[in-house]
């Protein structure tokens, strides 16, 4: 089966009681590092996930903040699955962290108006404008750019400073996640499934979006593994040929996080810093 996800993932709970099990007991511990505030899994794209894909990649995602020696916090409702934090039953500030996570897609460099799904394409357009995504020439040069940083809109700042402060947050992170395309012998299979992952093909996608509390300041982060010989050996180097499609995901899940984790240490974070 193949899915084009697009999580936003904004920063990891240092309790997620009743959300993500397994979360509890990642988050709180003792770092010098600058606290990390973890605010939504997202899908800005056309199609969902499964409300397990975000949970499980959150919690693999503050286990691999955790190792890395990351100070992690979180919120009681990180992953954000099919955009229902505008919902009734949503709160003020999970809206807010939805709107700070859309604004820093649409202003990043990777963003794709063609690919984005209703809620993201009218938040672009309200933000920015429709005619902006149309001006090809407009858009070739501000992706010419090739900056690293940017920032988001004022009022967005001022939202991030509010809820950073309230969690003692030096950053907040936030993760779209866009694509795995998971393919056995040339067929399409359903994740709950006993066949083994022989003639496979792999590939995985995200973006990440990394912002600065103190002044609203935005490294975009991308991270694709479409190798599906490296995708495997991470998995099977640890159990073996028999793998399937549910253990399959679960790897490339973890690589994704590892390698989103390590991007963030060695470009993000210098970046911002």
């Amino acid at each position: 089966m193949r899915w084009i996800l697009c999580l936003s993932v904004v920063m990891l709970c240092s309790c997620w009681p009743g959300r993500i099990a397994g979360a509890a007991g990642l988050f709180g511990q003792p770092s010098s590092a600058p606290v990390i505030l973890m605010g939504e899994v997202q899908c800005y794209g056309d199609d969902e996930l499964k409300k397990e894909y975000f949970d499980t990649f959150a919690d693999k995602l503050g286990q691999a903040l955790r190792t890395a020696g990351l100070a992690a916090v979180g919120r009681p409702d990180v992953t954000n699955e099919a955009g229902r934090h505008d919902a009734e039953d949503s709160s003020a500030e999970d809206m807010a962290l939805s709107a700070i996570h859309m604004d820093a897609i649409i202003r990043g460099h990777q963003f794709d108006r063609g690919e984005a799904g209703a809620k993201l394409a009218h938040y672009a357009d309200a933000s920015m404008g429709r005619a902006y995504f149309h001006d090809e020439a407009r858009l070739a040069a501000w992706r010419a750019q090739r900056q690293e940083t940017y920032f988001l809109a004022p009022d967005r700042q001022a939202a991030v400073q509010g809820i950073g402060q309230k969690y003692g947050a030096a950053y907040l992170l936030f993760v779209n996640l866009k694509e795995v395309d998971v393919r056995l012998k040339h067929n399409l299979f359903a994740t709950h499934t006993d066949v083994e992952t022989r003639g496979k093909k792999v590939s995985a996608a995200l973006d990440y979006y990394l912002v600065r509390v103190s002044d609203g300041r935005v490294y975009e982060g991308h991270c694709a593994n479409k190798k599906t010989a490296q995708l495997l050996d991470f998995g099977l180097g640890k159990l073996g040929k028999g793998m399937n499609i549910d253990t399959l995901l679960s790897e490339v899940m973890e690589a994704q996080t590892n390698d989103l984790v390590k991007d963030m240490e060695t470009a993000g974070l210098p970046s911002l810093q």
